[in-house]
């Protein structure tokens, strides 16, 4: 299948109220002409060191103020609210309001406060750096003494909208068979799978992945899978936690890093079928009416095969008993075979469930090296799982040791599964030269789960 020009491919297969976390309507800085038209000759657009727009605002806020909330909320928080976020955080008058539902009894700007403290949940969210000592020093000054309304005028970079562009022009969408509908009086949150299989006559290479996004107003992250077999087309309620059979290959949140692989590798997309899986995360936080969404993923691809496949691997335990009302973290080792020689690792996407809170990996060069730092996340969230790239080198004899820390309030020991009431332990690390699966009279000798099966764990 040629996919050039580009092709929607349409399938065959598959609240907790966030506060604070991530722009005002444009109101660009113009230089030249003066004219209002953007696009007229003798106007250029200004923009900032993240390439979005520079824009002049008299917000009631001070500068200083009005600078950290645009570059660090208003991708969310912004005039009008997207990705789930429950208000707004431009003006003045917007923190001076009550918060929403059971927080009613607080201001927008006190909820602000607690919020970019929380250490359990963080804002800005991962995948977004938490704020400088700096950032938090100029919110906290200003609450501290009143939060009192400002009659500066500002001039600084507006809030990126949350999709960073790919440099490639993409030439594959998955996407849904049908737009999904958010039906009136749903839960707050809603978790909808859907499958996408891809037929080709010959084998081509992805390059680079990135989310499309389609209502900015619900859709909250999406994942996206490789599965063993199609799933439905149309959007499907799903559980949050997929299936322990998928492959995560990508994930996205707002603010979140596109997936762009380095140019010695790409996944491939083998002749014949490649079934991919999306999940996507909706989030209704205002419960807005009549709301629908087809958002998916965008790929760009190559017949120009580059000189490696990548391959996707999963560090960390498949074995392990969460008690009840307890903090409990594992450290799981898995010494690397002779099939890892020369292998490069790139991309780090860690999955656990809902009680996740803590995950890294390190390599313990020849197996007793001092460890080396692969990936590390102190303030895990289930909600805001997404891509970081990483750069690193294995050898075969090293040592992957991943650790995973839950927080279980519950009465009931978790176990691993894909269920609401289970968890999971999963470093997805992207790597090249891919290492093929390996069987004998149809037993797995090695798959992309194996490390976290074979690994040797120990209760820290």
């Amino acid at each position: 299948m040629r996919r050039a020009p580009h092709k929607t491919l349409v399938v065959t297969s598959f609240a907790a109220v966030a506060i604070v976390a991530c722009t005002v309507s444009p109101s660009a800085l113009e230089r030249g002409a003066g004219r209002d038209d953007p696009s007229s000759p003798g106007t250029e657009i200004v923009t900032g060191p993240n390439g979005n727009p520079v824009e002049t605002t008299a917000t009631g806020l001070p500068c200083d103020v009005d600078k950290v909330l645009k570059t660090r909320c208003q991708t969310c928080h912004s005039a009008e609210t997207k990705y789930g976020a429950s208000a707004p955080l431009v003006t003045h008058a917007d923190l001076q309001k009550s918060g929403p539902g059971a927080s009613a009894g607080k201001k927008i700007y006190e909820l602000v406060s607690e919020r970019i403290k929380d250490e359990a949940r963080p804002m800005p969210p991962s995948p977004n750096p938490l704020l400088t000592a700096d950032e938090l020093a100029t919110l906290d000054g200003w609450i501290k003494a009143g939060a009192k309304a400002s009659s500066d005028t500002c001039t600084s970079e507006r809030a990126g909208d949350g999709v960073k562009p790919l440099s490639c022009k993409p030439d594959t969408t998955l996407v849904a068979g049908a737009k999904f509908t958010m039906q009136p009086g749903a839960p707050l949150d809603q978790y909808v799978c859907f499958g996408v299989d891809i037929n080709l006559p010959a084998k081509r290479h992805v390059t680079a992945l990135a989310p499309k996004v389609d209502n900015t107003k619900i859709l909250h992250h999406i994942l996206l899978f490789q599965a063993p077999k199609s799933e439905p087309s149309t959007p499907t309620a799903c559980s949050a936690f997929g299936s322990a059979a998928w492959k995560l290959v990508a994930g996205w949140a707002p603010g979140g890093n596109n997936l762009e692989l380095p140019p010695e590798a790409g996944f491939p997309e083998e002749k014949g079928v490649t079934h991919w899986v999306l999940q996507l995360h909706y989030n209704n936080a205002l419960n807005l009416p009549g709301q629908t969404d087809q958002s998916g993923y965008d790929l760009c691809t190559t017949e120009n095969l580059r000189p490696n496949d990548a391959g996707v691997v999963a560090f960390g335990s498949t074995r392990f008993n969460i008690p009840p009302r307890a903090t409990h973290a594992i450290r799981c080792d898995y010494t690397l075979p002779s099939t890892f020689n020369g292998v490069k690792l790139f991309n780090a996407s860690p999955h656990m469930h809902t009680r996740g809170s803590a995950m890294s990996t390190h390599r313990l060069p020849g197996g007793t090296g001092a460890p080396e730092k692969i990936f590390e996340m102190p303030n895990f969230n289930f909600e805001n799982q997404a891509n970081f790239p990483i750069t690193a080198s294995v050898a075969p004899g090293d040592v992957m040791r991943t650790r995973c820390t839950w927080k279980n309030p519950g009465d009931a020991t978790i176990g691993f599964g894909e269920g609401t009431g289970d968890e999971m332990c999963f470093d997805f690390i992207g790597y090249y030269p891919n290492i093929p699966d390996r069987t004998i009279f149809g037993l797995p000798l090695f798959t992309w789960i194996t490390p976290s099966q074979s690994a040797s764990c120990t209760v820290e």
